[in-house]
């Protein structure tokens, strides 16, 4: 989830947040933190969604080693999971709660 629709994503929470006296440094954490956190949630979304076959098919594979990016996207890509929609799904309810809404 590097791109610059992530980052324009993180940086228009930051602005609705506003958040007062936030200093260059202190605005470069929170990004940071928040793309860390958005990740996380994205890519837990994602697995929630897998199949229990491609599930026990992703453990198979990753207790032969660790995944390269590529090759977690090319099976992930080839899982069946719409991944626009839950990334999308995920995003806007990141948002909503980060910003306080209901």
């Amino acid at each position: 989830m590097k791109d610059d629709n992530f980052d324009k994503f993180v940086d228009s929470l930051i602005a609705e947040k506003d958040l007062k006296g936030l200093t260059a440094e202190g605005r470069e954490q929170i990004a940071t933190e928040l793309k860390n956190l958005i990740a996380e949630e994205v890519n837990r979304a994602i697995l929630m969604e897998l199949p229990d076959e491609k599930l026990d098919e992703l453990d198979a594979r990753m207790n032969e080693g660790p995944l390269s990016e590529e090759e977690m996207q090319e099976f992930l890509s080839n899982s069946g999971v719409d991944i626009p929609k839950i990334t999308t799904k995920t995003l806007m309810y990141f948002r909503s709660f980060y910003l306080g809404e209901k």
